[in-house]
């Protein structure tokens, strides 16, 4: 498909805001969704945990009540990254008593912390202006794709075996391996670049998305200030009245 020319524009914004959609803004949806649903698979996910935790460690009412609400302060505290979300599922797998499963309780609720907030902002800042407000929609419909991840979990594989809330803990850090080899490759926002003074390094990622959706970005020719071609002009007219006095 040729390309086609887009009008002259100054601001990277600008540029994001007029192109269609592409596999790359997919890409990016995508591995932002999958941060989305490992958030609602864990809150959704914890609750069968416990159920059967409930029995085999013999819990108090207050120990259940801590390993369900230790995530949300965790979440309110910082925001890390899936990385800290990753390792600590995969650790709750093994532990074996009240106190090791809060403290990772804890730093599951700091890595799913940065998802509400960055993936919904980073998703906003690349998609196109008239179909933004859509995509922060399917973005949110990935929370749906997590609960029913999770009550798949809790059905099948939690009653299973008495290591069956074990085999769940580690269900749920495979996603996040996923979403963090995704990632890995997603671009810097170029507004946030930008704003840093980064402005080549904005340029190649808009560039980049432009050329994916098979569009030409023409840079805005740069006008002379009227007051210097006029005093060129000036200068230009007596040196040629100089040279023929001379």
């Amino acid at each position: 498909m040729a390309d086609t020319a887009l009008p002259s524009r100054t601001s990277l914004a600008e540029r994001l805001d007029v192109l269609p959609f592409t596999r790359r803004h997919l890409r990016l949806l995508t591995g932002s969704g999958v941060g989305w649903a490992l958030d609602a698979m864990d809150v959704g996910l914890i609750s069968f945990i416990i159920a059967a935790l409930s029995q085999q460690w013999d819990l108090t009412k207050g120990e259940a009540g801590w390993i369900a609400s230790l995530g949300f302060v965790g979440m309110a505290v910082f925001a890390l990254t899936l990385l800290v979300y990753g390792v600590a599922t995969g650790a709750s797998a093994l532990v074996g008593g009240v106190a090791a499963l809060l403290v990772l309780r804890f730093f599951v609720g700091l890595g799913l912390g940065a998802e509400l907030p960055v993936a919904s902002t980073y998703v906003s800042e690349f998609a196109p202006a008239r179909i933004r407000g859509r995509l922060i929609v399917i973005l949110e419909a990935f929370w749906a794709v997590g609960w029913t991840a999770s009550a798949l979990i809790g059905f099948f594989v939690i009653p299973a075996s008495e290591a069956g809330w074990r085999w769940a803990f580690a269900l749920g850090a495979i996603p996040a391996v996923y979403a963090l080899v995704v990632r890995w490759g997603l671009p810097e926002s170029p507004r946030w670049l930008a704003s840093r003074g980064r402005i080549a390094e904005a340029d190649r990622i808009v560039a980049a998305f432009e050329a994916d959706a098979g569009v030409e970005y023409t840079p805005p020719l740069r006008k002379e200030p009227a007051s210097r071609a006029i005093a060129k002009t000036a200068r230009a007219r007596l040196a040629t009245l100089w040279n023929a006095a001379q």
